[in-house]
């Protein structure tokens, strides 16, 4: 039942958008003073980020802890195209959209609407990186088709913060991505923007166009 399971999809993005919508506006930034858990946190945190460059060998799961913890707020971009060669769930994903939207569609441009992936750590190092870096994000297409061609790109978005709803993170422990066995509880990672110890950001970017053919 195609209609009935892209009316659910909807029904859950929009859950998802209210709940993270209610989030950000309940967390502002730097709103409270810095606490010593916060101090400590933000150690802890840049030890993470450390341990992601130098042990596991993963610059981009490292730079992108480092920027919320620098604090500019700055949006960050990155590359649709390397992240679909580095994540097959991605690739499949967009794959999955071309096939069974994008492909139904008749002749012009289009659009898609925002669909959520996430990279799967079962598909290798490469995939774990990405989780740990961003887990779920956003993704469209947008290009135009005629006949059998279509032409198209893809946009990928995602708002890096902590402690909201939908982005699912989970705690950071010694048992995950962690150094030195510490334990970093979501809440604890988001109060860091509140106390202006770290800040929010978005992720963003755009493919070069490519082109497929039925």
């Amino acid at each position: 039942m195609p209609g009935f399971n892209a009316l659910l999809q909807l029904d859950v993005a929009g859950l998802e958008t209210f709940a993270d919508e209610w989030a950000r506006v309940h967390r502002k930034f730097g709103v409270v003073e810095p606490t010593a858990k916060d101090r400590q946190v933000r150690n802890q945190l840049n030890n993470v980020a450390a341990y992601f460059a130098t042990v596991k060998g993963w610059p981009t799961a490292a730079g992108l802890v480092q920027h919320y913890l620098d604090g500019s707020g700055k949006p960050v971009e990155v590359e649709p195209q390397q992240m679909m060669d580095q994540i097959p769930a991605f690739r499949k994903d967009v794959d999955g959209t071309l096939k069974n939207d994008v492909r139904e569609r008749g002749d012009g441009p289009f659009t898609t609407g925002w669909s959520s992936t996430a990279p799967d750590p079962g598909d290798g190092d490469s995939s774990t990186e990405w989780y740990y870096a961003l887990n779920h994000f956003q993704y469209r297409l947008v290009g135009e088709k005629e006949g059998d061609e279509i032409t198209y790109h893809v946009e990928v978005k995602k708002r890096y913060d902590w402690g909201i709803p939908s982005e699912h993170r989970a705690t950071v422990s010694g048992g995950g991505p962690g150094p030195l066995g510490m334990n970093l509880e979501q809440a604890d990672i988001a109060h860091l923007h509140s106390s202006g110890m770290a800040r929010d950001f978005d992720v963003s970017g755009t493919s070069d166009e490519m082109t497929v053919h039925s």
